[in-house]
């Protein structure tokens, strides 16, 4: 089964309890100015409840369309990880984990990587085979230096992405447009956010 279909009144239980995970954080900023907050999903503060993540991949599930996908792709950092396997064991469809370090597999893809709180580097990717069509799960879109990278390594590979899942959404970032600029694909977000006021403030999506 690659669909799950929740009433309303469950979907906005769900959102809510993610939401709390990400809405009014403290905003840092680093010494080049990024702005950071600490997330339960990205930097286990506080650590993850196991019910909390699967309200994630409920909706991921819900919201995404796996139909004729062969495989899911993440990183292993962070909360990439964890939300691919709670995904994958919901949609019974495989997943390969993006590391920022080489395996030195046969096969293994590399490309460089831009990601705005951890600077330059690259990113390795294994399991990935000519034509298979491939859905983007992880756990935050904020520059989209991450996400970038892996649809780059996924059509290094001539395999096909279908879409790409977050739960949530860094919008003053920009990191959406980045993607749509580069790659005419679908992006799903959970929860929308922007730092105002030195915390972090939701924003509507529209249709939620």
């Amino acid at each position: 089964m690659h669909k799950l279909i929740f009433k309303k009144e469950v979907i906005h239980e769900k959102l809510n309890r993610i939401k709390k995970t990400f809405i009014g954080k403290p905003v840092h900023f680093d010494k080049k100015g990024y702005p950071y907050s600490l997330f339960t999903l990205t930097d286990y503060s506080p650590p993850m409840e196991p019910s909390l993540l699967e309200d994630m991949a409920d909706l991921l599930v819900h919201y995404g369309d796996f139909r004729n996908v062969d495989l899911i792709v993440s990183e292993a950092d962070r909360g990439g990880g964890p939300l691919a396997h709670a995904v994958s064991m919901r949609t019974n469809i495989p997943y390969s984990l993006a590391n920022w370090y080489p395996s030195g597999g046969p096969g293994e893809l590399h490309v460089a990587a831009s990601v705005g709180f951890s600077g330059c580097g690259s990113i390795f990717l294994n399991g990935v085979k000519k034509g298979q069509n491939i859905i983007l799960v992880d756990d935050l879109l904020s520059s989209g230096g991450t996400a970038l990278a892996l649809i780059q390594a996924v059509l290094k590979g001539e395999a096909n992405v279908k879409q790409a899942l977050f739960v949530g959404e860094k919008v003053l970032m920009l990191g959406r447009q980045k993607l749509e600029k580069k790659f005419p694909i679908p992006i799903i977000s959970l929860i929308k956010f922007k730092a105002e006021a030195g915390y972090t403030k939701e924003c509507v999506i529209p249709g939620r």
